[in-house]
């Protein structure tokens, strides 16, 4: 998952410009990790059983995020649009704190 467009509002409110490249990436990574974790719990919540058990079964056998990412969109519907409802929700968050 990508942050894209987002992530040039999420750079210019947090003012992260004058920072180092590599402390911008670091941060823009973490943001990532935040869309990613937040949209995982979101597609937990909707998954059905046998989802949520074969979806157990994969995290048992520690994949990187593009095969969870894969299987979630694969097998859970709406999983695009999670990921869109989740990164509006980071956004808007940071955007209140900050202004």
């Amino acid at each position: 998952m990508i942050l894209d467009n987002k992530s040039k509002t999420i750079m210019n409110a947090l003012d992260i410009s004058e920072l180092a490249p590599e402390e911008q990436e670091e941060i823009l990574l973490d943001l990532n990790t935040l869309v990613f974790e937040g949209t995982l719990l979101r597609l937990i919540e909707i998954m059905d059983e046998k989802t949520k058990d074969d979806f157990s079964t994969l995290m048992d056998t520690d994949p990187g995020e593009e095969v969870v990412t894969a299987f979630l969109e694969e097998r859970v519907p709406g999983a695009e649009k999670a990921v869109e409802e989740t990164l509006e929700e980071i956004t808007s968050d940071i955007l209140a704190t900050v202004e």
